[in-house]
């Protein structure tokens, strides 16, 4: 008897935090998922191997580093979390002192596979070791390959180029250390600044939802920008030299 069915195939490898031996469909490959025995985020290998992967993190580059946060930057944080302006424009609002150090707890142990969960990463200078500000990632489907996030710049780093090199960072995360498939970002309309960063960094702009959001007593829209990973993939492939 005949079948049109294929079989499913499934790539081994053993978790690199506890060493429980794991198994995913390997339409998995590449993608971040949980460990089955001790829910750590791990990276499903291309292929079966010993190991799978660690988030390849710290993210490096020419002017930043992103990394996990960390018991100490409380201090570096004050100054973008207290800061009335850098919530203008988002619905949340300004954090004191102990609500950054609950903020760091709770950011320091979220897990980006989980439900509803995401990765916050530190934005650093590599000159001064001053951290700057935050990314955070987040899934949008169920199978890890679509992604959003969100970032938020000190105000006196900012127009120096740190947010277009911190988005950039994300993008390399995002795209080549656990392979998602499309990046999509919402932005108010009024934050003019931050729509032109996402646009230099390389976003396309999308489309416009016009007063979704009732954001601190008024109604307000949502530009919306999305950048694939084969977009991302053209950009990183040098010229074609002329014949």
């Amino acid at each position: 008897m005949s079948s049109n069915a294929t079989e499913e195939r499934f790539t081994d490898f053993k978790c690199p935090y506890c060493g429980f031996s794991a198994s995913f469909p390997d339409t998995h490959n590449g993608t971040a998922q949980d460990c089955p025995n001790c829910l750590e985020s791990v990276v499903v290998p291309e292929s079966s191997s010993e190991y799978g992967g660690k988030f390849p993190i710290p993210i490096r580059t020419q002017l930043l580093i992103l990394r996990q946060l960390k018991t100490g930057d409380e201090q570096d944080l004050r100054e973008l979390m207290l800061d009335e302006d850098s919530f203008r424009y988002i619905d949340w609002h300004p954090l004191d002192e102990a609500d950054i150090e609950r903020w760091l707890e709770v950011e320091r142990s979220a897990r980006l596979t989980h439900s509803g969960g995401h990765l916050c990463l530190g934005v650093e200078t590599t000159d001064s070791s001053k951290l700057i500000g935050f990314v955070s990632l987040y899934f949008t489907d169920d199978d890890h390959r679509q992604a959003g996030f969100t970032t938020m710049i000190s105000r006196s780093f900012r127009r120096r180029g740190y947010g277009t090199e911190a988005v950039c960072g994300a993008f390399d995360f995002a795209f080549t250390g656990i392979n998602v498939r499309r990046l999509a970002v919402g932005c108010d309309s009024r934050n003019t600044a931050a729509c032109g960063m996402l646009e230099k960094a390389g976003m396309r702009r999308e489309g416009e939802f016009v007063k979704d959001r009732y954001v601190k007593g008024e109604w307000t829209s949502t530009v919306w920008f999305g950048l694939l990973n084969e977009e991302y993939e053209a950009r990183r492939e040098p010229p074609r030299k002329p014949k």
